[in-house]
C-alpha cells in the first residue's frame, strides 16, 4: 500500500524534477538487469548534507545547504543487456550563505556607478527547491549515456543594506536557476576490481573509464550564464563493500554574453567519490569536488573551489 502510493506521489512530481543524486553518487536504483520488456521501478530518498568553498574570489565564499530530496527511478529492459531508464528527484534545500549556482558565475560591477569593494555573501538561512530529471540509456556493460536537467528555485531576494552608501546591494534574485546537460562514458574493462579480494594496482585497468560531460547554465532572469565541458579519466575499485572512484581532467569554460569582457579559459577539475551499502535499503555516499582556476580576471580569480557532501539514499 506504501509503494503504490510513493508510485503516485513519484509520477506527480517526476515532470518537476531534476537532480538525480542517485546517479551523481554511483547507486544503481533496480541493481540487477532487466529481461526485455521488462519493467521496474524503485522509490528512493536522498538526504545530503553538503558545503562549498570558492578560495579563488578576492574575499572567499563559502555555503552550507542539506537536500532532502524523493523520487525515484524507472527503468525498461530493451534485450541484448541494454537498458532505459527514467529518474525524477525533487525537494527542499536548506542553505545558508549563497544558492548553488552554475559553475563560471560571476558578480558583475555596474561601472557606471562609482565602485566599491565586492563583498562575500551574507551568511542568512533560506529554504530553497531544487529537482532533478535524468534520461539514461545503457548501451552495454561499457557504454553509458545520460541527458539530465537541473532546475533550482531560489525562493527569496537576498538583500543588504549599505549604510555608508545608502543603498541596497543584491546578491540573489527570487527565480528559477536551470541547468541542461549530457554525458557519454565508456568504461575499458568489466569494473570488477575489489582490493578486499586480493586484486592488485596492475587489475585497476578493469576499473578504468573515460567520461565527456558538457553543461549550459541560465540565471534566475533567463541570462545565460556559459557552458563547460569536462572529459575525464577515471577509474573505481572495491574494497570490500565499499566502492571508491576517482577522476579527473580539464575543463573547458566558455562565459555567457553577460560577462563579454571575459575569456574562455581551461580550469582543472576531479572529484572523488565514496559509497558503502549500510542494509539492503540503505547506502551512504561521500564525495569531494574540486577545481582550480589559473586565470585572473574581474569577478574571478586564480584558486580553488571545493565542493564537499555526505548523505544516504534510501530505497523505499
Amino acid at each position: 500500500m506504501i509503494r503504490s502510493h510513493l508510485l503516485f506521489l513519484a509520477l506527480i512530481l517526476s515532470p518537476f524534477a531534476s537532480m538525480a543524486p542517485v546517479h551523481a553518487h554511483g547507486s544503481h536504483g533496480g541493481g540487477s538487469e532487466l529481461e526485455a520488456g521488462e519493467f521496474d521501478f524503485t522509490p528512493l530518498l536522498t538526504v545530503e548534507g553538503h558545503a562549498g568553498f570558492d578560495d579563488n574570489l578576492e574575499i572567499p565564499e563559502k555555503h552550507y545547504a542539506a537536500d532532502f530530496l524523493i523520487g525515484g527511478e524507472f527503468a525498461w529492459g530493451l534485450g541484448d543487456n541494454k537498458q532505459f531508464s527514467l529518474s525524477a528527484f525533487v525537494g527542499p534545500a536548506l542553505v545558508r550563505g549563497g544558492a548553488e549556482h552554475f559553475y563560471g558565475e560571476i558578480h558583475v560591477e555596474d561601472h557606471s556607478e562609482e565602485e566599491h569593494e565586492h563583498e562575500a555573501h551574507p551568511t542568512r538561512s533560506r529554504v530553497d527547491f531544487k529537482a532533478y530529471l535524468e534520461a539514461n540509456y545503457k548501451h552495454s556493460d561499457r557504454l553509458n549515456i545520460q541527458a539530465y536537467w537541473n532546475p533550482y528555485l531560489v525562493t527569496s531576494d537576498e538583500l543588504e543594506f549599505h549604510a555608508d552608501e545608502n543603498e541596497w546591494e543584491k546578491f540573489e534574485s527570487k527565480g528559477i536557476k536551470n541547468e541542461l546537460g549530457a554525458k557519454v562514458k565508456y568504461a575499458f574493462g568489466d569494473g570488477d576490481v575489489d582490493f578486499g579480494l586480493g586484486d592488485s594496482v596492475s587489475d585497476l585497468i578493469d576499473g578504468a573509464y573515460v567520461s565527456v560531460d558538457h553543461r549550459q547554465g541560465w540565471g534566475v532572469d533567463g541570462v545565460f550564464i556559459g557552458n563547460y565541458t569536462d572529459p575525464r579519466l577515471g577509474v573505481g575499485f572495491n574494497y570490500g563493500e565499499t566502492s571508491f572512484q576517482v577522476e579527473a581532467g580539464p575543463r573547458y569554460y566558455t562565459p555567457g554574453s553577460y560577462a563579454s569582457d571575459l575569456d574562455s579559459r581551461t580550469d582543472f577539475a576531479g572529484e572523488i567519490m565514496i559509497s558503502r551499502p549500510v542494509s539492503d535499503e540503505v547506502e551512504f555516499f561521500a564525495h569531494w569536488k574540486v577545481v582550480y582556476s589559473w586565470d585572473k580576471a574581474e569577478g574571478w580569480g586564480r584558486g580553488y573551489q571545493h565542493h564537499v557532501g555526505t548523505g544516504i539514499t534510501y530505497k523505499l
